[in-house]
């Protein structure tokens, strides 16, 4: 992944919103601005002094040791000090190990706008993280503020968010976005991407683009594009496309391998398209017709490793959904599973607002959340489903839906009916840049 430098000196737009991350709801303004203040001039004392740390005369690779257990904040002041010490943290190898000791802690980003549509200026999209509470039972989180986006918001037609290898993949408004939260990089790419996904093993970021022509002319092959994120590079045309489809928005990204459904225009049956991003081939693996059956409202996760779609009806009030897994995918063999919880679950709900599920935890629980805020300043729960035992719990993210300040100083409430909640179900801390 290519690295952009940024000057130390100047001035982060995400800086308009700054937040106390110890508080689980957030103050008003004015106070929120001075203990910022305060709080940046405390961390530069303790964190920006090297031969305070005394870390000047240890060994390179003591040093870097070290800096794997300073927050990445910390780690930002860091690189403004020297040429030395900005080119230990920007190193390639330290990124790594910082990324590999982060990986060890399981958590999720929520990000959710104000409902502002009107006026640009006023919209903003937050972001919060949460440790997952793996086998602790845990019956509330508290929130770490990420960051906050201003000018864009999420929309029922255009929302995404996911996490990759600590970079967010996020589409509001008529933008894609990538964000690293820790280094407060963002960049923008126009919506009409169809697909951001993700290569592990030359840790690059790609999107992918479809020739829309195919609505116009059935028996017409579809047309695709791949651009490297970040990379400098120009569109490359995909060849070899094994028949004509049509896609769905839905999708996956799973190890380097991105999935969508689409359906065969010649013979109406549907496949889940496969496309290896480090290679830029496609392929075609069949599937049920139900995994596919309501489009863009589909469900694809990946579940122990494997793909998986979640099959229910999106609009209605159900008690249990369907689980297909992908078991083989030479064979393209599939299992399914009737997952079933207690009718109590949408007593936390408003069922007109529905569920989504982002995904699971690295214990293979399968995480359902509801789509939106409520208009009322009342608890957001998630919960945790486990397919072996049927069990569901129920978890509170403090300072979201239940922090009435935070709302009236961000402008919620306006069009509280639009403030879309999206989760990166598994996010890792990285410094990395695009």
């Amino acid at each position: 992944m290519k690295r952009k430098d940024r000057s130390c000196s100047s001035p982060s737009n995400l800086d308009l919103i700054p937040l106390d991350l110890k508080m689980a709801t957030v103050p008003t303004k004015s106070h929120m601005k001075k203990c910022h203040q305060n709080k940046l001039k405390e961390d530069e004392k303790d964190t920006t002094n090297p031969s305070k740390l005394g870390l000047d005369s240890l060994p390179l690779d003591l040093k870097m040791a070290i800096l794997t257990r300073v927050p990445a904040k910390s780690l930002m002041k860091l690189r403004c000090v020297s040429k030395m010490w900005s080119s230990i943290i920007r190193s390639r190898g330290f990124i790594d190990s910082y990324y590999a000791t982060s990986s060890r802690q399981s958590r999720f980003i929520v990000g959710f706008s104000n409902g502002v549509f009107g006026k640009p200026e006023e919209r903003l999209t937050f972001f919060f993280s949460f440790s997952h509470d793996e086998g602790q039972e845990s019956s509330s989180l508290l929130p770490t503020f990420e960051m906050a986006v201003p000018t864009y918001s999420f929309n029922n037609h255009t929302r995404f968010l996911a996490s990759f290898h600590g970079i967010l993949a996020v589409l509001a408004g008529t933008k894609w976005l990538l964000c690293n939260p820790r280094t407060e990089q963002v960049l923008t790419f126009p919506a009409n991407i169809a697909f951001v996904c993700y290569d592990p093993i030359d840790d690059q970021y790609k999107a992918l683009d479809l020739d829309n022509k195919i609505w116009e002319d059935p028996s017409a092959y579809l047309k695709h594009k791949v651009l490297t994120l970040g990379g400098g590079q120009a569109w490359r045309h995909i060849q070899g496309t094994p028949l004509p489809y049509r896609a769905s928005e839905s999708n996956v990204c799973i190890n380097g391998f991105l999935y969508y459904a689409a359906s065969l225009t010649k013979t109406d049956d549907t496949v889940m398209v496969c496309f290896d991003v480090r290679s830029e081939k496609l392929s075609f693996i069949n599937a049920p017709k139900v995994v596919a059956q309501w489009g863009r409202e589909s469900v694809f996760i990946e579940y122990k490793g494997k793909l998986a779609s979640i099959v229910r009806d999106p609009y209605g009030r159900a008690n249990s959904f369907d689980l297909w897994i992908l078991e083989d995918v030479e064979k393209h063999e599939w299992s399914k599973q009737t997952c079933v919880f207690p009718s109590s679950f949408w007593d936390d709900i408003d069922e007109y607002r529905g569920i989504r599920f982002p995904g699971t935890n690295k214990a293979g629980e399968i995480i359902i959340a509801p789509k939106n805020l409520s208009r009322k300043v009342q608890p957001f729960y998630i919960f945790y489903y486990n397919v072996e035992t049927q069990n569901l719990r129920r978890v509170r993210l403090l300072g979201i839906g239940d922090s009435e300040e935070f709302r009236r100083s961000y402008g919620f409430g306006k069009i509280a009916d639009d403030s879309l909640v999206m989760i990166a179900h598994q996010h890792v801390e990285s410094l990395g840049f695009l």
